[in-house]
């Protein structure tokens, strides 16, 4: 089918790079360069933080050449390399829970979230959710895409939106230092605005309604709806305040 080899993917690709690289180049990748919020003033990041992040990035840097490589009709490689990113993406899933299960507790354990602040406690609330919801969708679309590698379209679709899922701290880091009045509002649209144009682009290419990029589209919106929901009920806030202590 001659839409897959379309220079479309390989273009979302490289702006998922781009988007990971720019969001997270002050705290991360030229974090000696720039001053850092309190809670990230430490003479070392954890081990676990720098395993992760540097998994991840691996992760997108692949992501794209898998995409060039699907360009340029090299099949072969293609297939060898997708080992190797099955590997990352265990490890950057395992590396991913401490990650996110460390960041509220040292807020608070700092003293910058402050529990009986409501509105920085459902803010942090909502930024724990986010990390649990995509951490789960990443994990259960990569599985998808690589068991069922034979469909190339479904393996298509289910790796790009796995990474489109993990972009939430990337964009929000990277409104945070460059637009911060659009900090909530700019993240979600971003959020969106990727897994949209591969359906209007797919549609538009296929003719017809692309049902694998719509199901990663209702995954997507459900995942960003959840992030928001949750954060409203009792028992979730609850549960995240015992996640402080």
């Amino acid at each position: 089918m001659k839409h897959l080899n379309s220079r479309f993917y390989l273009i979302i690709t490289i702006l998922l790079l781009l988007l990971v690289l720019l969001g997270f180049g002050p705290r991360f990748y030229l974090r000696p360069f720039f001053d850092q919020p309190r809670h990230l003033q430490m003479a070392q990041l954890p081990i676990y933080l720098i395993l992760h992040g540097m998994l991840m990035t691996l992760w997108y840097i692949l992501l794209l050449v898998q995409s060039a490589l699907v360009n340029t009709k090299n099949i072969k490689l293609h297939m060898r390399l997708g080992w190797v990113l099955g590997v990352i993406a265990i490890l950057a899933v395992i590396f991913a829970i401490p990650v996110m299960m460390g960041f509220a507790p040292r807020m608070h354990a700092l003293g910058f979230l402050d529990v009986n602040n409501a509105e920085r406690l459902w803010l942090q609330n909502v930024m724990w959710t986010n990390d649990l919801l995509a951490l789960i969708t990443f994990s259960g679309m990569v599985g998808i895409g690589f068991f069922n590698r034979k469909n190339k379209s479904l393996h298509r679709t289910m790796m790009l939106f796995a990474s489109m899922a993990f972009t939430g701290p990337a964009t929000g880091r990277l409104f945070e230092w460059m637009a911060p009045a659009l900090f909530m509002e700019g993240t979600v649209l971003v959020f969106v605005l990727f897994p949209l144009s591969v359906v209007i682009h797919d549609w538009v290419k296929e003719k017809k309604f692309p049902k694998y990029p719509l199901w990663g589209l209702l995954a997507l919106l459900m995942m960003i709806t959840l992030t928001f929901l949750l954060p409203s009920f009792e028992f979730w806030t609850a549960l995240f305040r015992s996640h402080l202590r």
